[in-house]
């Protein structure tokens, strides 16, 4: 239930949730799933920070690939809190998924600017009074407290006058503000025409505003910005956000245990990061079991039996998948999370050995799988290959 605010009672509730007052509170598990808690918590990804906070300083925006699930978001929001931290800017994140519209959009981008200047900023009031220029309704959810800003208009041309003044508002300023918006793919399913030629005409005469393009559909990131019929065509850098490297993240678990007087060896840290791939989610998913258990001293059968309750417990949606599909896509997707990595789908060895049926279905159910997101295409040095998008229903499969 969301009760409407005046923006005088909105501006005192608000300071609660500003960046500088708000502080995380301390995670009783040190392995988090969800948001960010601060750098004592988030692994590495120290190239890739200073990349995006170096990209966005000298004047260059960037796009941000990833697959889903790989860290995308907590970088983001740890590269708003250095930006914060190094005095380098003021980073604003925003995230676009479930959005449906330009009024969406507007009224997202809205709300995560007023929640990111503390009371304390002379961009406080200039911030208050943009919201009362902009008539919005402000409300609260009840039950999470997190204040939300509506503009209630019925046209089009409306928000794109409100995002006008809003971007006015940011470049007024003098400090650089980087504007981060996550899976920023989503516009391209906006049912307004020409949002992608609209935004990219008004973004390119920002200065004082510099952007971070992230999402987790590289293959509809690359093509926005990349083809060269569309709008954002070449006007980002790039970076692709892979795994975590090895030895890194093997450092951060063991030290994520020891801080909390846990012993861990080298051998249980193998398994973990090979049965996750390195992962992000499922690294920390397992990671956050195995320190829910209580154990002083974890073993290599800690770690195993974490890992498959964790499957066990996920069987529920795995056997949803399964009616989601085909029984040719099921035994696809089975053989890819057998074989790990698929170079050839249509190689006659992996055809005989998982009986995939002819060449024309192989194509037919390994694009149904890319479309439902079960699997995911990427390229490395040798060339493209296949892999199961969730890395548990992967390991799942590999038992059946």
């Amino acid at each position: 239930m969301h009760n409407a605010l005046c923006v005088t009672h909105f501006a005192k509730l608000f300071k609660l949730f500003t960046f500088e007052e708000n502080a995380h509170m301390e995670p009783s598990n040190p392995f988090i799933l969800n948001g960010y808690s601060g750098p004592d918590y988030f692994c590495d990804r120290n190239k890739e920070t200073d990349l995006l906070i170096n990209n966005s300083t000298n004047g260059n925006n960037t796009t941000l690939l990833s697959i889903r699930r790989m860290g995308k978001t907590g970088l983001l929001q740890h590269v708003v809190q250095e930006l914060h931290r190094r005095k380098k800017g003021i980073g604003i994140y925003v995230d676009i998924f479930d959005t449906e519209n330009l009024k969406d959009f507007t009224n997202r981008l809205a709300t995560a600017i007023f929640k990111t200047f503390p009371q304390k900023n002379r961009l406080w009031k200039a911030a208050m009074d943009l919201l009362k220029n902009l008539r919005p309704v402000i409300s609260y959810d009840e039950l999470s407290g997190t204040p939300e800003v509506t503009l209630d208009y019925s046209q089009p041309k409306q928000f794109e006058h409100s995002l006008l003044n809003i971007f006015s508002f940011l470049e007024r300023n003098n400090r650089l503000i980087i504007l981060a918006i996550d899976e920023f793919q989503q516009i391209a399913n906006y049912p307004e025409k020409n949002v992608e030629a609209f935004l990219r005409s008004r973004l390119q005469e920002l200065k004082n505003v510099k952007f971070i393009f992230s999402g987790s559909s590289p293959h509809m990131l690359t093509q926005m910005f990349h083809n060269a019929s569309r709008p954002f065509f070449a006007s980002t850098h790039t970076l692709f956000l892979d795994k975590i490297a090895y030895d890194e993240y093997a450092g951060f678990i063991r030290h994520s245990f020891q801080n909390h007087k846990r012993k861990i060896n080298n051998e249980v840290i193998d398994f973990i990061l090979k049965f996750t791939l390195q992962h992000t989610f499922y690294t920390q998913a397992v990671c956050n079991k195995i320190f829910a258990s209580g154990n002083k001293k974890i073993t290599l059968q800690d770690a195993q039996t974490a890992a498959f309750e964790l499957l066990n417990q996920n069987e529920p949606v795995f056997f949803q998948y399964r009616t989601m599909l085909t029984a040719n896509q099921w035994n696809m997707l089975r053989a890819i999370a057998k074989e790990g990595t698929v170079y050839q789908p249509h190689a006659q060895k992996l055809i005989q050995k998982y009986n995939l049926g002819t060449p024309s279905s192989i194509q037919r159910n390994v694009e149904a799988l890319l479309n439902k997101e079960m699997i995911y295409k990427l390229s490395d040095d040798k060339s493209e290959y296949y892999r199961v998008y969730d890395c548990f229903l992967m390991r799942w499969l590999e038992r059946s």
